[in-house]
Order: C-alpha cells, then structure tokens, then sequence
C-alpha cells in the first residue's frame, strides 16, 4: 500500500484555513453570548440560534479540517482509492486502460473501460514514480505522453 498526498492549490488551504478559523470564531463567539452576555437562554429563538450557529461550527472546523489532513491517494494491489476529506472514491485497477500525461496542462489522466476518467492531483514530480506504481500492479495499462507541438495560443 502506498500514499500520494493530494495536491492542494494555495487557495484551497487558505480556504480550508479560513473555514476552521471561522468556525472557531463562530464558537467562540456563541459562547461570549451566553457566557458575558448571559444571553444563551432568553428566549427560544435565542437558544435556536446559538445550538445552530455551533452546531454549523463544528462542522465547518471538521469538514475543513479532514480535507487538510485527509486528502490523499491510496494505492493498494487492486484498487486506487480517493480520499478527499470524508468522501472516498475507488476505481479497480482492473478497469483503467490507460494512464495519459498532458505535459502542456501538466495534468495526469487515468482513462477507465467504461468511458470515464478521473484526473490526478499530486505534485507533478510524483508523476513518475505514481505512474510506474499503478503499471507495475496492472501491466495492462497504456502509458501516453502528450506534448503539445503546435503553439494553439492563438486558436
């Protein structure tokens, strides 16, 4: 079994960052209300309104968090499997046809049987070896490289 953490873009963990951040403060917040300003138990609205506003913080500081420490590939002897915070993804190694490398977009392509395909996120140094990785567990599939040769920035 091996693991390619995902590639997150700067934006992504300053989202995540933010989201956790927001979801303290939501807490923290709530909490100064009805500890300070004893305003935890005036009425039922007020009460509704504090159970939501931590409720939605706790989640928001959890889902952020797992997609921060939790987004990775993991590749097992039949199976490549997608872990992006809570949501898991598996594709059988079996069903991939062909692993493809846009080196222009400097996206890695997996192709399936069935006419999908899903793209990958790791570093692009890692492309390498996590290409050699899944070939050597299935030797039938394809590996392609693109390289643009015509300059389509005009097009």
């Amino acid at each position: 079994m091996k693991l390619y953490p995902f590639k997150l873009s700067k934006g992504a963990i300053i989202g995540c960052i933010a989201g956790i951040v927001l979801g303290l403060a939501g807490i923290g917040f709530t909490l100064f209300r009805i500890i300070v300003l004893e305003l935890g138990f005036e009425n039922a609205n007020t009460l509704i309104q504090h159970i939501v506003i931590i409720v939605a913080s706790l989640l928001a500081i959890t889902i952020f968090s797992s997609i921060l420490l939790r987004s990775t590939y993991k590749l097992t002897d039949s199976e490549l499997i997608l872990w992006f915070g809570f949501i898991k993804s598996s594709y059988k190694l079996q069903d991939m046809e062909s692993i493809h490398l846009f080196t222009k977009s400097n996206k890695l392509v997996i192709y399936f049987k069935d006419e999908h395909y899903t793209v990958i996120v790791v570093k692009p140094e890692w492309f390498n070896e996590f290409t050699k990785d899944i070939c050597s567990r299935n030797p039938k599939i394809r590996y392609d490289v693109s390289t643009a040769e015509i300059d389509d920035s005009n097009i």
